[in-house]
């Protein structure tokens, strides 16, 4: 029981923690300025990165959620 618990409280303060902070950062991922020439390079932060840290967030907790992660 206190395993169970244990998880619940780790999994509810981590996605707390990413629900305050990524919007934050992907903010100021986005607003980020770039010399000139470097669209490229913009387009990667500001398109690619915000949606690979969404993934990124998403396949760290399944696991966990399913039971088959480690804590």
């Amino acid at each position: 029981m206190d395993d169970l618990l244990q998880k619940i409280v780790a999994i509810s303060v981590g996605l707390l923690v990413a629900a305050v902070l990524l919007p934050v950062a992907l903010i100021e991922i986005g607003e980020v300025s770039l010399p000139a020439g470097m669209e490229t390079v913009e387009t990667v932060l500001v398109v690619l990165l915000p949606v690979l840290a969404v993934i990124g967030i998403a396949l760290y907790f399944v696991p966990r959620v399913r039971g088959g992660g480690m804590m």
